[in-house]
């Protein structure tokens, strides 16, 4: 032992010339070996800390960056209450907070509240809001300002577009912090209206009504949203062309990491497609499906896509063929329609196929049935439906049912011929759409299909203005149209057999009067559980006396530039929601250990 610390004493670490002579000593084949052992063995140590060092680093989003978006439409009212065209909406949207803020699947959180009560009868709301909120002027924000803002709304002289939503809403301002709405009965889609923007009655309580849409603050607003207006860039007729806009960070829901947004008008989709394309601006909504198809390839931003409560179809008028109201006819009409065709070749893929008059984000864990049949599959089923129904082919190709059929025999009761006479019914109708690209080609591709089964189909495409007309009065066969689904209570427009005649928009004249129960009492129902059981009946009801084909729902393309990161999948009803989340967009990133995570 003794000899054994002896040598431990007497160690030495080699010197450098010591290492030298030693690997000078060495064969090249040794030399070889050494060197190789040296870059294996340092690599594999680099490589093992490089895999510590990411298994416990995160990626988070970074406070910076910018982009530029391109619209459609000039803003001239970025005014909450006001606002009517998409381009004033997209502005309201990132300028206005309101005292809720709706999230994907259709969820509200609290926003300007810190939280809210609802009464057992579902009448009276009351919503305590944030300590210490400000506009973005730096002046404080109070009950004060959600009691103007919703008396404002409500004010006939205004012209609201959203006075409907509180008709028959009384207002009340307990405290400071404290607002109650009462309604004279429970309304399932009123958490919708307290998502208004809150205008500052400070700014805005000594202009008169008449001058209301008139006054400069409709051009640069100022809320209490994610981002404020920094500048107003205007043409040669003094109209709003570009703004932009930069974070607010007193926003209630946190400061947005994205510093500067810039909002670009443009005439038509033609023009923000050449302003992506030559990077003008980095990104843009609303794209058609061949523009979508051709920015894949010639533009380095990304697509993201969202399916919008625009549900289009068939709606039937059987009092004007009451061959619609068959349900046999119906059955053979809804067999031949190849739906998943129609997306492929007219939404190039861009839009889901749907069976049911509700949208899914309606339904608690529900999704859409996208079941269709192939087209040979539902061609022959449609056949043998109208077949065994009595519909025969003509010589034409059409099938016809009716009149008399005598059959003449021989002496030994052989027979040798039949001889039809009477008046035939023709399997037809008319097809009445708009002129618009995708609404056209629908059509076409209905009618053409209808061909194949012998249904004869006449097209009536017409121009908005006199489409508009044609369904206020009602007069068509079938419509090629679609429904925008935003609320709850859009149901009930669309469905209630009051809603039958104009200006009611039950445009497929259905009339059930268990449906319109359903459709009453889910109105006025605040449990989102029976509810929802009110609606998978009224689907039921529905499906089974088939007053419309539903055939699909289009996506939003949103095309977004390559250096943007939405951390949540966007699920909008109307384009101004894809900025309904833009406070938690970032364009930059950061690393971080996870133990400094929050």
């Amino acid at each position: 032992m003794k000899k054994y610390i002896q040598s431990l004493t007497q160690f030495r670490i080699p010197s450098k010339k010591g290492f030298t002579i030693g690997y000078n000593a060495l064969t090249i084949k040794e030399k070889i070996v050494v060197v190789l052992s040296c870059i294996v063995t340092i690599s594999a140590f680099l490589f093992i800390l490089q895999s510590i060092n990411q298994k416990f680093l995160v990626t988070i989003p970074k406070d910076g960056g910018s982009f530029t978006e391109g619209i459609i439409g000039m803003p001239t009212l970025v005014n909450p209450i006001l606002a009517v065209s998409e381009a004033d909406k997209d502005l309201t949207t990132l300028v206005y907070s309101g005292l809720m803020r709706k999230v994907r699947n259709g969820v509200f959180i609290p926003d300007l509240a810190e939280s809210y009560t609802v009464s057992p009868d579902g009448t009276r709301y009351t919503f305590i809001l944030k300590q210490n909120l400000t506009f973005q002027d730096g002046t404080p924000l109070s009950a004060d300002d959600i009691l103007f803002t919703i008396n404002k709304t409500k004010d006939p002289l205004v012209k609201s577009p959203h006075k409907i939503e509180w008709e028959g809403v009384e207002v009340q301002k307990v405290d400071a912090l404290t607002i109650v709405f009462t309604l004279k009965q429970p309304y399932a889609s009123f958490m919708d209206a307290t998502t208004i923007g809150i205008l500052p009655m400070n700014l805005w309580k000594n202009i008169t009504e008449a001058e209301f849409s008139l006054n400069t603050l409709n051009i640069k607003g100022i809320g209490s949203g994610p981002y404020k207006i920094d500048s107003v860039t205007k043409n040669s007729d003094g109209i709003p062309q570009s703004y932009t806009l930069t974070r607010f960070t007193k926003f209630s829901l946190g400061a947005p990491h994205i510093k500067k947004i810039t909002l670009i008008s443009y005439a038509n989709e033609n023009d923000v497609i050449d302003a992506l394309t030559q990077g003008t601006i980095d990104q843009a909504g609303g794209i058609s499906p061949e523009n979508a198809i051709a920015l894949e390839k010639d533009n380095d931003g990304k697509t993201t896509t969202s399916v919008l409560p625009r549900m289009f179809g068939l709606f039937f008028n059987s009092a004007n063929n009451p061959l619609l109201g068959n349900k046999t006819v119906i059955s053979g009409i809804e067999n031949g329609i190849n739906k998943e065709d129609i997306i492929t070749s007219v939404l190039k893929g861009y839009g889901r196929v749907i069976t049911s008059p509700v949208p899914d984000t309606f339904l608690e864990g529900s999704t859409i049935d996208t079941a269709n049949k192939t087209s040979d599959t539902a061609k022959t089923g449609a056949q043998k439906i109208l077949a065994g129904a009595g519909w025969k082919l003509n010589a034409n190709g059409v099938l016809v049912k009716g009149g008399t059929t005598t059959v003449i025999k021989d002496k030994k009761g052989k027979v040798i011929k039949t001889v039809s006479s009477g008046p035939l019914t023709p399997l037809a109708f008319s097809l009445t759409t708009g002129d618009a690209p995708e609404l056209r080609a629908t059509a076409e591709k209905i009618k053409a299909e209808m061909a194949e089964i012998g249904i004869a189909v006449e097209l009536k495409i017409y121009e908005t203005g006199q489409l508009n007309q044609i369904i206020r009065a009602r007069k068509y066969e079938a419509l090629l149209f679609g429904q925008v689904i935003n609320h709850e209570s859009d149901l009930f427009a669309f469905w209630h057999s009051s809603q039958k005649k104009d200006p009611g928009l039950n445009v497929a004249m259905y009339a059930n009067q268990k449906v319109d129960a359903l459709l009453e009492a889910a109105q006025k129902t605040t449990n989102e559980v029976t509810r929802t059981q009110m609606y998978t009946q009224f689907i039921n009801l529905f499906k089974n006396d088939t007053p419309a084909l539903l055939i699909y729902s289009p996506y939003y393309i949103y095309r977004i530039g390559h250096h943007v990161n939405i951390p949540e999948p966007i699920q909008i009803t109307t384009p101004k929601e894809r900025f309904l989340s833009v406070y938690t967009w970032y364009a930059d990133t950061d690393s971080i250990y996870k133990i400094f995570l929050k």
